[in-house]
Formats: structure tokens, C-alpha cells, sequence
């Protein structure tokens, strides 16, 4: 029996990152299985966040249609938006966008108090196991602007899976990071695929959006491209490397 595709495009318009009503990226006809990772790559300013905020939920779409888990986002209301919005993880480009008054451990416990009541006291033994897995017990009372780019983004993250979504979606998460960061992300990345114990073991489906390919080679099951406005299926890893069109071979980038 084939199983509903956790997210699906249909004829999909994507809006500008300013909200000018235009459209960035246009004609996706995209579909997700559960348990896949998918890398969409592309250029500074080529439209990846935008793409990828509309595929999880975060802003409407222009025209077409996007399904999660089954159900018309546009159609969502009230308790139904709230529910798809707790089985979506999103882990946002830059610094992650985490509230700047709060502290780390506040900024990761906030989806477990705001959708689940939780006391703060319950929220932090909750999430224990995540900041151990994430190496950030040194910095849990820290505030986000005396905390580095990298630290800032691993903190994003851990609000991110604070809820244990089923969709995991990076926008970004290694671009101007040292190799060595860059290895810690593939490492998540990978975990996250194959299950990781803060998840039970189950395998999340992982969106990462990216400049650079590369890193992503020998992990993602499939890759895309926005590139002017086109979103382009690029198939596996082995197809990526067979093709010499030169947008292709920007993302790709330095050998890794």
C-alpha cells in the first residue's frame, strides 16, 4: 500500500523573501517520502529560505497547492495549524533567530511550555538528553548574543527537536562554519536520518537548504536546485556529480 507523501507541491508558487507578492520560485511540482533527506541547493539570494519557510508551513503560498502530512495547509485553521506547526522543525539561516532576551536554555524550552504547558522545571529535565547530544550543557544559561554563530545555531537547533518533530528542515545551517563545525552538522544530519535516540530511534525526514553541496554528497537521498526562479531535480548523488551545467557546479563549490 503506498503511503501519503509527508510533504507535497503542486504547481507551487513561491513568494519573495520581502512579501512582495511576487513570485521567487516558480512551478514546483515536489513531493517528500517519509524518511527521505532531500539537499535543495542554491546561490545567495536565488530564493532557498523562502522555498523552504513556504514548504514547512511558515508563509503562504503564491498559487498551487502544498500538502503536509496529508492535509491542504491553506484549508488549516486554529488547533490543526498548531498541530502541523509541532510535527515541523525549523532551524532558521543566520543566527537562528533566537529570542535575544532569553537565555539558551529558555529560547530551547520555549516550544515545550508554549504548546505543551510545561513548567519551566519540567521543560529543562525534558530536554536534557538533547543538550547533552548537542554539546550544550556549557552554555545552557548563557545569552544568545555572548554565544558564537556556531553555538547560537546549535542552540536554534535544540528548539527545534525540542518537540521531537517528524520534519526536520536547515536552512543553511553550515554556511560560514570551519570544516570542523562542518563535520559536527553532517554528523547531526546523519544521526537525525537514522534515527537518533531523542527521536526513539525513529528516522526524521530532514530538509537541508544549502549553498554548498558538497558536504551533503554522501548524505542526502535526493537534491534540487533553485536556480532564476526554476526548481530543477537533480536525482541522487550520483547524478549530481554526472552533470556539468555550470549552475550545478557552483553549488557544488571546493572539494570537500
Amino acid at each position: 500500500m503506498a503511503t501519503q507523501p509527508i510533504l507535497e507541491m503542486t504547481a507551487v508558487e513561491i513568494a519573495e523573501a520581502s512579501h512582495s507578492g511576487r513570485g521567487a520560485v516558480r512551478a514546483v511540482d515536489w513531493s517528500v517520502e517519509t524518511g527521505e533527506c532531500w539537499v535543495v541547493a542554491g546561490v545567495q539570494g536565488s530564493g532557498v529560505s523562502a522555498f523552504l519557510e513556504t514548504a514547512a508551513g511558515l508563509r503562504p503560498v503564491v498559487a498551487g497547492a502544498l500538502q503536509l502530512f496529508g492535509r491542504p495547509v491553506a484549508e488549516l485553521r486554529g488547533d490543526a495549524v498548531s498541530d502541523i506547526r509541532t510535527r515541523v522543525g525549523f532551524l532558521f539561516s543566520g543566527s537562528g533567530r533566537l529570542f535575544g532576551s532569553l537565555t539558551a536554555i529558555e529560547n530551547v524550552t520555549l516550544p515545550l511550555r508554549y504548546h505543551q504547558g510545561m513548567s519551566m522545571e519540567a521543560a529543562v529535565e525534558e530536554v536534557r538528553p538533547l543538550l547533552e547530544w548537542l554539546e550544550l550543557q556549557a552554555v545552557v544559561g548563557a545569552m544568545p548574543s555572548r554565544l558564537g554563530r556556531g553555538m547560537r545555531l546549535r542552540v536554534a537547533l535544540a528548539r527545534a527537536l525540542a518537540l521531537r518533530p517528524e520534519l526536520v528542515v536547515l536552512d543553511d545551517p553550515v554556511a560560514g562554519l570551519d570544516s570542523g563545525q562542518i563535520r559536527w552538522w553532517r554528523s547531526i544530519v546523519t544521526s537525525l536520518i537514522a534515527g537518533s535516540p531523542w527521536l526513539h530511534r525513529k528516522p526524521a525526514t530532514v530538509i537541508v537548504g544549502t549553498e554548498m553541496l558538497r558536504p551533503f554528497l554522501s548524505i542526502g537521498h535526493r537534491f534540487a536546485l533553485i536556480h532564476r526562479g526554476a526548481f530543477q531535480l537533480l536525482g541522487d548523488s550520483g547524478g549530481v556529480m554526472a552533470l556539468t551545467e555550470d549552475p550545478v557546479r557552483e553549488v557544488l563549490g571546493d572539494a570537500f
